[in-house]
């Protein structure tokens, strides 16, 4: 193999090739790796891995070790809500990041209530609407404070929590 007057060694096509080839080999593989990491370490991947309420009666009541939780938030969905499955994979990223800073995310799968009615009515009608899904109701100081519905609001409420720019979790 030929040198340049430097010293270095001249490199064929092939040899150079070569190695663009195991430099995109590596590059790929440590993309791949650091996105497996990543989903190893984030938490709350599905429905199940929160607290569900069960009772339209015990959704602004929700405790912690026998002492009222006072901030938290209620996600609504159903196993047959096509909008719900549409959203689920932000809603839950948005819903680990809220869990992580401290703040309280409880489910509720409108399909396993125990109480339809008339605990269902006297729900709707301390969120003055009718309940949809998928929905969220914001309870702040152990009290109803905010009711939004359709996968749009859903997600942009829960951004707005999860980044801190929520005005009812950071007075």
């Amino acid at each position: 193999m030929a040198t340049y007057k430097s010293g270095f060694k001249k490199q064929s096509a092939e040899q150079m090739l070569l190695k663009v080839i195991i430099g995109i080999i590596i590059a790929v593989f440590a993309i791949v790796l650091v996105a497996f990491i990543y989903d190893i370490a984030t938490k709350n991947r599905y429905y199940s891995d929160y607290t569900h309420i069960t009772k339209y009666a015990e959704i602004m009541t929700q405790t912690d070790e026998s002492i009222q939780i006072e901030d938290y938030i209620v996600y609504f969905y159903s196993g047959s809500c096509t909008a719900c499955e549409s959203i689920q994979k932000k809603a839950l990223r948005e819903m680990a990041g809220i869990v992580k800073d401290g703040g309280k995310v409880f489910m509720v799968n409108t399909d396993n209530m125990t109480d339809r009615e008339p605990k269902k009515a006297e729900f709707e009608d301390v969120i003055e609407e009718n309940l949809l899904v998928p929905s969220v109701v914001v309870v702040q100081d152990g009290e109803y404070y905010e009711y939004v519905s359709s996968t749009t609001a859903v997600l942009e409420l829960l951004e707005s929590i999860n980044d801190g720019a929520y005005e009812p979790f950071n007075e």
